[in-house]
């Protein structure tokens, strides 16, 4: 599947301007735009374009086309395009618009820099009908409506706002051709200056958007899941139970006079802080006939909490999943039915996690983070058909702050320049860009990324010291949910640079830049010296700082990820990554998950206290998310047969998706996923041998399965593998090599 279609529209100058109700201000206000249209017939192709700041729904007589735009950086914007021919009729017709700004960040919307009276709420629209142009200006009509009530979000890190819709002031017939629009006012031209010289003009392309470009992504694939909805204890109250974590807008349907209310919303656990950080809504109804509801923006969740007042009916409770597409294809089965199903619970969580970005959670937060998305995007590149997501998250993600470094999330509220960055987060969003180099061999979208991967780089020099090591390095050092000390020079940290100094060395000596692959030599060559400092001999071990001698794998996998260990140290490391009983795990979230405290608690879950285990028995765990690295690093050393036994450890959590950590915290987080990833690459061993897949590695290490069998996707088709009683068989549409 390949996206985007064929766009008819050229770079320039657009046919519709940018128009607004007037008067308009404030935060969080709707728009109702109408334009009717009578055809004689109906042309074969009718080409449109729409984009909005911030949000649109797109209707042609009542048939939704559009919904979007994705989300987008301060400075860019992209339109949603389509074809509108199918659901115009000869005679009278009608485009519609619900558009929406929201003003308050958001956590999939951070606002931009108005410029002149651009940015505080816009929309641009044009359809093609033969030789004429039908463009957004002053003839389209428009109402702001009293129907939803405007909101604020409830909390800093719970941002989502809050939805208050009467359904009496809305007239659901708005959106069909006959409905009255004589009392609605045109629309007001959003005048914008010209670039070079010349009048005002008021269409796009303007600051403070700058080009508009097409859909990276295709359209969000719609699927309907129904609940099974109980009634609560109290009268009124209602329990909808999807069976798993669900994700997408809440439908609910209902009959009732008019004036009851509906308050609810879609929750992980059904519990006080579970509806704190859930996104509610309040929903009055119309009355009369059975009537739908659906929430204007995403929610996830497995438990729908209603209430209702009056006499209203509970009908039906819906969910229209809208994620991205994941077309059909590549699989993996084998001979542990355990770790089939893991596989399918990785895909599932990375389903749930996958929207017009890669997001942390589908239910409290929704925040694309910089550095989780290099697992959603791993299980993508070996498990979908459809890699326009994941070519284009690291694009997104590639929103550099003025001294280089990215933000700890991209395209929302927490990017925002008053909170501080977490720079290892960067380092893993580099590792996503060499995962584009070794998958898609795309040579023009590596070179579009490498600039912001050397400011990212570079914005770690100056806290080198004498002996090649980062110490003291500023922002919140992350790492992992697990008690990995970082203080000082943190040799976690010190290795994940040193990864990503290598990553960019290998793309640019690949792109034919000498001169920056030898800077990048260098500086890791001064880390690889330096690094020698954390080991201890009698523990036979890196330390996770120069001051603190507590042990984790991270350190450990970071650092033969990077290629800092030496030949001879090699099979103490791996003893080590291997100890299974020597490692712990622990995480705040284990008492901050959603179910239980929660994450509006008073303490910040970023405070890390000193060790108080044995430091020199103990061995710090992984968390899921950082499994990803401790696998590889077992591949490198010559223990991938060890990595299907490794997956099981996954066994308890496959409850439809995976949990956020070992000990609790969101019920889907797309950054536990790597047992997905890791059963193709590690156990059917599938990786591309060349950049862009033109050869095929295959190196089976099936460990304790009897069999195993699979398929990628690639630029050039499917490749299947099976192994079996030891014999292999492959069907590879390019040359492959077999590494046993």
């Amino acid at each position: 599947m390949s996206f985007p279609p064929a766009d008819p529209f050229r770079p320039g100058r657009w046919t519709g301007h940018w128009i607004w109700a007037p008067r308009l201000e404030g935060s969080d206000r709707r728009v109702l735009f109408r334009r009717t249209l009578t055809l004689t017939e109906v042309p074969e192709r009718v080409p449109f374009r729409i984009t909005t700041d911030s949000r649109h729904v797109l209707c042609v007589n009542g048939v939704e086309l559009a919904r979007g735009p994705v989300r987008h950086g301060p400075r860019s914007l992209s339109y949603d395009h389509g074809d509108a021919a199918p659901a115009l009729r000869p005679g009278l017709n009608v485009i519609t618009v619900l558009a929406r700004f929201y003003g308050h960040p958001t956590p999939w919307w951070e606002p931009s820099p108005a410029t002149f009276t651009l940015g505080r709420g816009s929309m641009a629209a044009e359809f093609v009908l033969g030789d004429e142009v039908l463009g957004t200006d002053a003839s389209w009509r428009c109402t702001v409506p009293a129907a939803w009530t405007p909101g604020r979000p409830k909390h800093q890190l719970v941002s989502q706002i809050p939805e208050v819709l009467d359904a009496r002031l809305l007239d659901p017939a708005w959106t069909r051709p006959e409905y009255d629009d004589s009392s609605w006012e045109p629309a007001q031209l959003i005048e914008a200056r010209a670039v070079v010289g010349g009048a005002p003009d008021s269409r796009p392309p303007s600051d403070p958007f700058g080009a508009l470009l097409p859909r990276p992504i295709p359209p969000l694939t719609a699927t309907v899941r129904q609940a099974d909805v109980q009634a609560g204890a109290a009268p009124g109250e209602f329990r909808a139970d999807f069976g798993d974590v669900v994700s997408g807008t809440l439908r609910l349907t209902l009959r009732g006079p008019s004036g009851s209310v509906v308050d609810g919303a879609l929750v992980e656990v059904d519990s006080p802080i579970g509806r704190q950080t859930a996104n509610s809504f309040r929903y009055t109804l119309r009355g009369g006939e059975a009537e739908s509801f659906e929430t204007a923006d995403p929610v996830g969740g497995r438990h729908a909490v209603l209430s209702v007042t009056g006499a209203a009916e509970l009908v039906r409770v819906e969910v229209v999943e809208r994620l991205r597409p994941r077309p059909p294809g590549p699989f993996f089965e084998c001979s542990d039915q355990r770790l089939t199903e893991i596989y399918a619970a990785g895909l599932r969580t990375v389903d749930l996690t996958a929207h017009d970005a890669y997001l942390d959670c589908p239910t409290r937060e929704q925040r694309a983070w910089t550095g989780d998305s290099v697992v959603h995007q791993s299980v993508d590149l070996i498990a979908n058909p459809d890699w326009s997501l994941a070519r284009h998250h690291p694009k997104l993600a590639a929103q550099p702050r003025p001294d280089g470094l990215l933000g700890m999330v991209a395209a929302g509220d927490f990017a925002s320049p008053a909170l501080p960055s977490i720079p290892d987060w960067a380092l893993h969003w580099i590792r996503s860009v060499h995962n584009l180099y070794r998958y898609t061999g795309d040579r023009a979208l590596v070179a579009d990324l490498l600039a912001t991967v050397e400011g990212v780089l570079r914005w770690f020099v100056p806290f080198r010291g004498g002996d090649g090591l980062l110490h003291d390095v500023t922002g919140w050092v992350l790492i992992d949910w697990s008690p990995v000390q970082v203080t000082g020079a943190s040799a976690a940290l010190n290795a994940l640079w040193a990864r990503a100094l290598a990553d960019f060395a290998e793309m640019a000596a690949w792109l034919g830049d000498l001169g920056r692959a030898h800077w990048a030599r260098d500086l890791h060559a001064g880390v690889a010296a330096g690094f020698e400092a954390f080991w201890d001999a009698g523990r036979g071990a890196y330390l996770d700082t120069l001051d603190i001698r507590s042990v984790s794998e991270h350190v450990a996998a970071t650092a033969v990820c990077a290629g800092l260990v030496p030949g001879h140290r090699r099979a103490e490391v791996l003893r080590l990554l291997l100890d299974r009983a020597a490692l712990f795990t622990r995480s705040p979230m284990g008492a901050r998950g959603t179910d239980q405290d929660g994450p509006v608690s008073s303490e910040p879950v970023s405070t890390r206290a000193l060790p108080d285990w044995d430091v020199e028995r103990l061995v710090v765990g992984a968390q899921p998310f950082y499994r990803y690295v401790v696998h590889d690093a077992l591949a490198l050393l010559g223990a991938a047969d060890r990595i299907a036994e490794l997956c099981l450890d996954w066994a308890p959590m496959r409850h439809g998706a995976f949990r956020e950590c070992w000990e609790g915290g969101s019920f889907c987080h797309g950054w536990s996923a790597t047992p997905t990833r890791d059963l193709v690459t590690y156990v059917l061993g599938l990786t591309p041998a060349e950049p862009g897949y033109t050869k095929v590695r295959v190196a089976p290490r099936l460990g304790p399965l009897t069999w195993a069998r699979g398929a990628v996707p690639t630029p050039h088709g499917l490749v299947t593998v099976e192994v079996r009683d030891g014999d292999l068989t492959v069907d590879s549409p390019v040359p492959y090599e077999v590494v046993r």
